[in-house]
């Protein structure tokens, strides 16, 4: 999981107010989503949303492939209650990403949510609204007002160590100060339904209360293509529903990872070709900071180590049968 913050226009920023209410303050309207009906296989339950401005030089392009499905962002948007001239920038909104749209989908969502193509979208989990000043929100990440206390000119994920010393020693890692922040964050730990993945809560001490059969189906049902669909089957099946690090039988929190070196393209969607593994712990996958060494142990490395110390030399579950079908 990432922290970021999301600047969300500013008081001049006419796209970013009108956009407010189709998608950040309000769910996806009905009219809009039937724009994609057909295209694209939207959740079925209330959807969220933001975009990053597809800029000239591509900048953007870089966030929207890094940001992933559990991220917390926080929303600096402008109030628009009373006259304008009593508008101020601040943090309106905190939201987890909920899921990622496919990038040969983008002007489509865009086209459809914003009346316009030049955004990068993202879903969201139920924005919870909170009113908080930009130098109260950077002093809650430094007291001593040298970092963040100003409106965010551009979206940015927080990742400097320098900059976040004192949440990193109070609380451990940025992760825990953002659940902490947001306090009532089970509001926005549901899993669900979604375009490509969505994040959900994960524990390994969750008890499984449905038959398999029941929690295959769920866990297929968020393919988007033949192959990964009969990929997630096998997977599934062969760790027997679990997370093959943390144990975690959540099925809106599992994912169907590829190992390094086998591609979905090149045919490799066999469960010798992949490992089940937690959403977050997918993404640190995919990102070399979690890594499995030819013994079978995690090892883990940068934030990652410092956000997940309880991760580091676990043994990493084998297949529990033979399910490759």
């Amino acid at each position: 999981m990432a922290v970021w913050i999301i600047a969300a226009g500013g008081k001049t920023d006419k796209s970013a107010l009108a956009n407010y209410s189709k998608t950040l303050s309000a769910p996806v309207s009905l009219e809009r989503r039937e724009r994609l009906e057909g295209k694209v296989a939207l959740p079925s339950d209330d959807i969220y949303a933001w975009g990053f401005p597809d800029t000239p030089k591509g900048g953007n392009r870089r966030k929207i492939a890094e940001i992933k499905p559990g991220d917390v962002c926080f929303f600096c948007t402008t109030s628009t209650v009373g006259e304008r001239r009593d508008w101020l920038n601040a943090y309106h909104w905190v939201a987890r990403v909920r899921a990622k749209i496919d990038p040969d989908l983008h002007k489509e969502v865009s086209l459809a949510f914003w009346d316009s193509e030049s955004f990068l979208p993202y879903l969201l989990e139920r924005p919870i609204p909170i009113s908080v000043s930009c130098e109260d929100f950077g002093k809650s990440i430094d007291p001593s007002g040298e970092f963040y206390v100003g409106s965010p000119q551009s979206s940015t994920k927080l990742a400097d160590p320098a900059k976040l010393r004192h949440v990193i020693s109070k609380y451990g890692s940025v992760d825990s100060w953002a659940d902490a922040y947001i306090g009532t964050n089970a509001a926005i730990k549901a899993g669900g339904s979604s375009v490509v993945e969505v994040q959900g809560v994960s524990d390994a001490s969750t008890p499984v209360t449905e038959p398999i059969d029941a929690r295959l189906e769920k866990f297929c049902n968020v393919a988007v293509r033949p192959e990964q669909a009969l990929f997630r089957r096998r997977l599934f099946m062969a760790y027997g529903g679990k997370c093959a690090v943390s144990g975690c039988s959540v099925v809106q929190a599992l994912d169907a990872a590829h190992l390094f070196g086998r591609d979905w393209r090149k045919g490799h969607n066999n469960a010798t070709d992949g490992i089940l593994l937690r959403k977050d712990l997918h993404a640190l996958y995919d990102s070399q900071l979690l890594k499995i060494c030819e013994a079978g142990y995690v090892r883990m490395s940068g934030d990652a180590a410092i956000s997940y110390p309880e991760l580091e030399g676990v043994k990493v579950m084998s297949p529990v049968n033979d399910e490759s079908v």
